[in-house]
């Protein structure tokens, strides 16, 4: 029975997503009407119509006919007003991808990680012609740090032309989407003389927005460079975590797309590239192979040793810790640690500044004397996972704990405490009081309205990867399905002025906009669709959204999303309802 209702209730809302997408395709002068079939053809959506929109009004209307300032698609409306924008403001970019945005880690402690620093300013310098360095290393290894200082140095001295940081799980900082804009945004502003060649490629191409990378990369950066410098003395773009896209093709086509910049014009190009990641083999297999070789200079992180700078930031960092807890450890005798136990938790740091970091924010955190939690640590095994275990375990698990963590790990955009407690159906102090153990390795803000984030991404690799974390293991499957839930719940928990409620609390949005992607995700994963299959209440809860929550639904995310986020999602519950229409079948 329950089968059925979901065919049915699924079956009633297909035709409307069909419509949709036919209006959509008419709303963004894209002639032909879309089915299945053809939802891959969205990716390249020509959306410039939406340049000059001011508002989009969906909310509480129903049409049929298209007219001229107003399309139709069964249950959809959209209004559209026209207005002047600045025309920079067209390149949309990420606010919080820069060096110095406020979200951003630490630089590298003064006086630390010199022999690479000067390295990488040498290479700024001229001191080698290939124009792209590439600078690998380890998880935790302090890649982003290094960045971070080289780009304050260079923008010192007037060489910092941009800068981008990728972070994973991090919203449009983890996407290809805005990057390039958010670039040349950058650009326009460092070199003012670019920008008008800048706003007139906006004003003269309206989809250039939505053409390829490469013919972004060409006209909103390489040209306007090349007619507005004529100095020979290179800026800089500097471009951190690489491997934190989740786009894995795009950003690696995009080293290729760079290389070829500098390769066969007779005009040079007075920029230099700077790019940090993991050595992951999709970015690894460009970089080893033309056109990305001929011009790359490469560093090793781990050419350069970390462990006397590792031991300097510790002897600093436990310094501090004595003169805040003086009165704690006061019968402990001076230096703290000893030469011995320093000497004991570099050596377990294997050169990681991630570790050295949380291993110090594990001592501090108040859950036991520092000198105790010091021994703790001391006994442990090498590396970050066995400090991750020590932490976790170490925790007090509130009965929140295990769900507020899982959370905090599957969503795609940090949330705060206020949006953690309303997606929960928890109190505001149970969240802080789950996360009262884990400071040393997750940011917990004292403002509730400031997002929780991971101190290091390195800790979701660790908590779903079953061969690291083993008891500790957060399976994705469990997780998107736990998220789609409560997504959900709290969508169908509302009643009248289901739209406006939506706009006025954030995590509503963001229910509204990523309950299709967690429950994709979560049939997608490992063993989803088992999961799905066995779960009635949720299924349950499915039915009743898209029988009577369906339409204000679509009206929110009309209103809130460009056409291509549009397609994503129905595409997604497109896919989610055929997977769960096939379980249907195969249960019979």
């Amino acid at each position: 029975m329950r089968d059925f209702c979901f065919d049915v209730a699924f079956g009633r809302v297909e035709m409307r997503i069909f419509s949709c997408l036919n209006g959509l395709s008419i709303l963004a002068s894209t002639p032909s009407v879309f089915f299945p079939s053809r939802l891959a053809n969205f990716n390249s959506f020509p959306m410039s119509m939406f340049r000059d929109i001011n508002s989009m009004d969906a909310r509480r209307a129903a049409f049929h006919n298209v007219g001229r300032d107003q399309i139709n698609a069964d249950q959809v409306n959209f209004n559209i007003s026209h207005t002047t924008t600045e025309p920079l403001q067209l390149l949309n970019p990420v606010p919080d991808a820069a060096y110095d945005s406020i979200q951003g880690v630490s630089e590298c402690m003064e006086g630390t990680r010199q022999e690479v620093t000067g390295k990488i300013i040498r290479w700024i310098d001229g001191d080698s012609d290939q124009p792209v360095c590439w600078l690998n290393g380890a998880a935790g290894a302090g890649k982003s740090a290094i960045s971070r200082t080289v780009a304050r140095l260079c923008e010192g001295s007037n060489r910092l032309c941009a800068s981008f940081f990728f972070f994973r799980g991090a919203g449009r900082r983890s996407t290809i989407t805005h990057f390039i804009s958010t670039i040349a945004y950058s650009i326009a502003l460092s070199i003012p003389a670019t920008r008008p060649y800048i706003e007139d490629v906006l004003q003269r191409d309206h989809h250039i927005l939505h053409r390829s990378h490469k013919r972004q990369f060409q006209q909103l950066i390489v040209e306007p460079i090349r007619l507005a410098i004529s100095s020979v003395r290179p800026m800089v773009i500097i471009i951190d975590a690489l491997d934190e896209c989740d786009n894995k093709q795009e950003i690696a086509e995009f080293i290729d797309i760079v290389a070829c910049a500098f390769q066969g014009s007779q005009m040079p190009l007075p920029l230099r590239f700077f790019f940090t990641s993991r050595v992951e083999e999709h970015i690894r297999s460009k970089f080893a192979a033309s056109p990305a070789l001929d011009v790359t200079y490469c560093l090793n992180l781990q050419e350069f040793s970390a462990d006397n700078d590792i031991r300097t930031f510790l002897r600093s960092r436990f310094a501090s810790i004595y003169q805040q807890k003086r009165r704690q450890i006061g019968s402990i005798s001076l230096p703290w640690p000893s030469q011995r136990d320093l000497n004991e938790l570099v050596t377990k740091s294997m050169g990681s500044f991630i570790f050295a970091f949380t291993l110090a924010n594990f001592v501090n955190d108040g859950s036991d004397l520092p000198h105790r939690k010091l021994q703790t640590a001391l006994q442990s095994h090498s590396g970050l996972d066995p400090l991750y275990t020590r932490v976790l375990d170490s925790a007090s698990h509130s009965h929140h704990f295990t769900r507020v963590l899982q959370t905090i790990i599957i969503i795609t955009t940090p949330v705060s405490i206020t949006d953690l407690a309303f997606l929960l159906q928890i109190e505001g102090g149970d969240v802080i009081h789950a996360l009262q153990g884990v400071q040393s390795i997750i940011m917990v803000p004292e403002n509730d309205e400031q997002p929780v984030q991971l101190l290091h991404t390195s800790l979701q690799d660790f908590l779903t990867t079953q061969a690291c974390s083993q008891h500790l293991f957060i399976n994705p499957a469990t997780c998107h399905l736990s998220m789609a839930t409560d997504c959900l719940s709290a969508l169908t928990a509302l009643t009248a002025d289901y739209d406006d409620i939506i706009y006025e609390i954030k995590i509503l949005q963001y229910a509204a906009q990523n309950w299709c992607h967690h429950l994709l995700s979560a049939v997608t994963e490992g063993d989803g669709v088992y999961l799905l299959s066995k779960d009635d209440a949720f299924v349950n809860m499915l039915i009743g959204f898209l029988s009577g929550s369906f339409d204000p639904w679509m009206n929110v995310i009309i209103f809130q999303i460009q056409i291509k986020g549009i397609v994503k999602i129905l595409d997604s519950l497109l896919q989610v309802g055929i997977i769960q229409h096939c379980i249907n079948i195969e249960s019979v």
